[in-house]
This record gives structure tokens, sequence and C-alpha cells, in this order.
């Protein structure tokens, strides 16, 4: 269930409340907060790292080069949701920023996004254009998934770039492009910041979905509280993906994520939001989706892609069979 919202009175309040949630990301980590001044800017932050359960020194890490940090010591692995709504409980801001420790921060980034919101009392969660690791742009802003969304936009059919406008089409990115600022109605987990009254009115993160698609959830669920989501590429942000599952099987066919969760995540948001005959519609038009992406790249016929063909028979076997995920053996 959502978090229930803690009371928001601390007469030490800054302006944002940057909470990082760490599991085996060291460096990356390191260098999510060593750009957090800069970003930053004129506006006052404290910063909340919520550790789960890292392996690799990450919390020794941070309490060695960042004291001014708290650290939060979670006995056991909250995920992102769970670890996420603890820091909420202990934030001061005004704003509460969630951004993920692969991430860099480019300068004055985090000022621009409080400004979107002190200009318009309207929206109540924004987030920035992400650029992957070479610069190039990632896909952040969203319509909500609906009954053909995993036809359209997860099929690797190209439906969601030949129909940019269909509600079913998940990328706004491909109607609008990156550099214009537009009303979205989910951004992607990598950095959205909050207001406070919007946490009060619709909760936390949703700890049911343990990994993926809580963002989702959560936006959907301000969004019905009466707030706007927002995409706002005047502020920048470097986001790797999938760090804290590159070590796993297949990840590199799921953008870097873990197919398994992936997957059950979405199908209990589809449960969610379309309720349960609309779960049985949507994982069918995307496993037909599925099914003719890798129809279309059988060897022999013209284009055939053995990458695509591999991706798509990678994705009919974890929708149809999530449970047969097992993590990479490594030698010992």
């Amino acid at each position: 269930m959502a978090n229930p919202s803690p009371s928001y009175h601390d007469p030490a309040a800054v302006d944002v409340s940057v909470v990082i949630v760490s599991y085996n990301t060291r460096d990356l980590l390191r260098a999510a907060l060593a750009s957090l001044p800069d970003a930053a800017g004129p506006r006052s932050f404290e910063t909340i790292v919520v550790d789960n359960c890292s392996k690799d020194g990450s919390a020794e890490m941070v309490e060695r080069e960042f004291p001014a940090a708290r650290l939060v010591r979670a006995e056991r692995n909250l995920g992102f949701a769970g670890a996420n709504n603890l820091a909420f409980d202990l934030a001061r801001g005004r704003y509460l920023y969630c951004l993920n420790p692969d991430t860099v921060s480019h300068p004055s980034s985090i000022d621009t996004l409080v400004r979107v919101l002190e200009e318009d009392p309207r929206i109540g969660y924004v987030g920035p254009k992400l650029l992957n690791a070479d610069g190039t742009h990632q896909l952040s802003a969203y319509r909500f998934h609906r009954l053909w969304s995993g036809f359209v936009s997860w099929s690797m059919l190209g439906l969601d770039g030949r129909f940019p406008h269909s509600p079913h089409a998940l990328s706004l990115h491909h109607a609008y492009g990156c550099d214009e600022r537009i009303q979205a109605e989910w951004l992607l987990g990598a950095a959205i910041l909050t207001r406070r009254e919007t946490i009060e009115s619709a909760g936390g993160y949703d700890e049911r979905f343990f990994l993926y698609a809580e963002e989702v959830e959560w936006c959907q669920r301000m969004h019905e509280h009466g707030w706007i989501g927002c995409y706002a590429p005047e502020a920048v942000v470097t986001h790797i993906r999938g760090a804290s599952t590159s070590h796993l099987d297949h990840t590199n066919a799921f953008n870097g994520h873990n197919p398994r969760l992936l997957v059950e995540s979405h199908r209990r948001l589809a449960r969610k939001t379309l309720g349960p005959l609309g779960l049985v519609a949507s994982q069918s038009t995307h496993v037909a989706g599925v099914t003719l992406a890798g129809l279309r790249n059988l060897p022999g016929l013209p284009g055939a892609c053995a990458e695509k063909r591999r991706k798509a028979l990678l994705w009919l076997r974890y929708l149809l069979f999530p449970s047969s995920f097992r993590p990479k053996r490594t030698s010992s």
C-alpha cells in the first residue's frame, strides 16, 4: 500500500530534500552526490541516502566522503518504493527530489526544476531531460498505460514511432521531441521532483511494487488527485540505466532491467489500473505483438534481424514463463 503521508512541519525545513536509494552502486553514487551542489545552485538542500543492504561499501563511502549527507542503513532490502517512503518520513524539504544513484545532475538542474513548480501551482511533479552516458537522449516522459500499449509500444514493431499521437503510444517524445516542455502523465523514476503538498495529498510510493512500474502507479495516483506532471528539458541529468541489475542475465535485451521483475511489476500495474480482464487483454496484445516481431525477423526474410528475433523470444519467455529467470552464475 502507499505509505501514509507523514506530517511535514519542520521549522528547520530546506528548499529541497534529495532522496537517493542505493544498492551496490558505490562509484556511481559517489558521482551522483558530488554533482548535487552545482545542481542545486542557490537552493538549500539536504541529501538522504537510503542504503538497501549494499555489499560493495556504498554506505561506508557515503559516511567517509559525504558526511553532510544523512545515511540511513536499511535493515533489509526495502526495494525502491519502500526505501523512498522511509526517506519521505525523514525529509525536511519543501520539495522532494527522488534521484537514482546512477545519475549525474548537470549544473542548475535542481534549481530549474524547482522554478518550474514555482511558476505553475497546478504542476505537482516534474522531471528533467535525461541523457544516456554517451550524451544521447533517453526517453523519460510518457502517457499512462492503456489496453493496447503493449502491442503498440513494447512489441518492437515500431508502431509507437509510426503513430506517435496514439493514446496507446507510451512515449511522448515520439510526438514532441526532447527539447520542448510538455505535460506528461508519468515520468521515468530516475529523477522526479515533487511538491511536499503533492505527497501529502496522494501519498508516497506503493510498496507492493518492489522494483519497476512504481513511478507509473505513483504518477497516476498524483494525477488522480488533480496534479499535473511536466517534462522540463531545461534541466538536464545524465542517467546510466540498470546499474543495480546489469550483472543479471538477459538485461541487455531489456534496457538493463531485470526481466522477471519488470514483467511482474507491469502485470501488477495492469491489474490495478485496468482490472483483471484488462490485465488479460493487455498481456494478450503484448504477447501478440512480440510474436509478430519475432516472425518478422525469421531467418531468410527481407530485413530480418537476429538480435530483434532473440529479444522477441526472450520477451515471450518472460511474458509466458516469468519465473524462469535465474541469476547469472559466477565462477568461484
